[in-house]
């Protein structure tokens, strides 16, 4: 594979280093809906000199997962309800047949390890750790995804969660309770698992991701009144 190298930087890999790592933060909830990223306050963060900093959000917004405004400031979108229904269209195709060939797919070893997760993230929610509950929501779907043994599914999993990770930062931070229902539909894709049943698991993770939706949609209009205001 050929290094790619931060323009102007002679720093193999830097520019590639800050993008994934943007990227993981992104999908991991880190960054909300309208959060501004400052060039200067990023390239401090990774102890790295603006060009390859610069080369990284560049990339994101090229790819549409980040924005540019008018002063040239680079955002995290804030989507309309039409792009977050679309959003959950996909996803629920995508991550239900990614759950539906894991039941068939996965050992027994990975589903105990994807039961942690489920059982993290339960606990999180109950004790409101806001933070570690994104973080085992995350681990626990991508566990799932990742034992259905399709690479190329799940690369195109991660690009859709560049744009569901700031979503479910703010559905954390606008209302905890309501997540209660996640709780159900993780057990509901354990048990799936642990039985062999593909329909289970894939109709699991298509309600987990459906129920939140509207949720999501009223706290983006709130979002978006606050910005405007």
């Amino acid at each position: 594979m050929t290094e790619r190298v931060a323009r102007g930087t002679g720093e193999p890999h830097l520019a590639e280093k800050v993008y994934n790592k943007l990227c993981q933060d992104l999908q991991d909830g880190l960054y909300a809906p309208g959060a501004k990223l400052i060039l200067r306050d990023v390239a401090a963060e990774f102890g790295a000199s603006l060009t390859p900093v610069r080369d990284a959000l560049n990339r994101l917004v090229g790819e549409r997962v980040l924005q540019m405004g008018s002063n040239r400031t680079i955002s995290v979108p804030i989507p309309l309800a039409a792009e977050v229904r679309e959003i959950r269209r996909i996803r629920m195709e995508l991550e239900g047949f990614a759950a539906a060939e894991a039941a068939s797919k996965g050992s027994a070893d990975e589903f105990a390890d994807i039961k942690l997760d489920c059982d993290a993230y339960a606990h999180a929610r109950r004790t409101g750790d806001a933070r570690r509950m994104l973080e085992a929501n995350r681990d626990f779907h991508f566990k799932v995804y990742a034992a259905a043994r399709m690479p190329f599914l799940l690369e195109m999993i991660k690009g859709l969660w560049l744009r569901n990770g700031p979503l479910q930062y703010l559905l954390s931070q606008s209302s905890m309770a309501s997540l209660e229902r996640s709780d159900d539909h993780h057990g509901a894709v354990m048990r799936a698992l642990e039985e062999r049943d593909a329909e289970g698991a894939r109709r699991g993770i298509r309600n987990d991701i459906d129920y939140a939706t509207n949720d999501i949609i009223l706290a983006l209009a709130e979002l978006r009144e606050k910005s405007l205001a």
